[in-house]
């Protein structure tokens, strides 16, 4: 389980890193200030399901939760995968015993 979450918790680091250079390209092309979301992402990968999954928390967890997760749609995709990551990459560490 160890290495499982570190390897989830580098890929989503990496990944985190991937949308900070695309964000970073996307501003310096278009001269201004230009945002990579993580919906903007899951949209252009699949849009249809993107529009599910929105369809199906709002239907069986409420429009709260359908609220929450657009909020977090929203958010730039680099600080969402980072974080993810790094909690993975935490949780996988193993606890090093010391002499004694």
């Amino acid at each position: 389980m160890h290495r499982f979450l570190r390897g989830l918790g580098l890929t989503l680091l990496l990944l985190g890193a991937a949308a900070a250079v695309a964000e970073v390209l996307t501003l310096v092309a278009s001269g201004g200030a230009s945002r990579v979301s993580l919906g903007s992402i899951w949209y252009a990968l699949s849009a249809n399901s993107l529009v599910g999954f929105q369809a199906a928390v709002e239907r069986n967890l409420g429009e709260l939760a359908g609220n929450v997760l657009i909020a977090l749609l929203a958010l730039p995709a680099w600080l969402v995968l980072g974080l993810l990551g790094l909690a993975a990459w935490l949780l996988g560490r193993r606890e090093r015993r010391g002499f004694g």
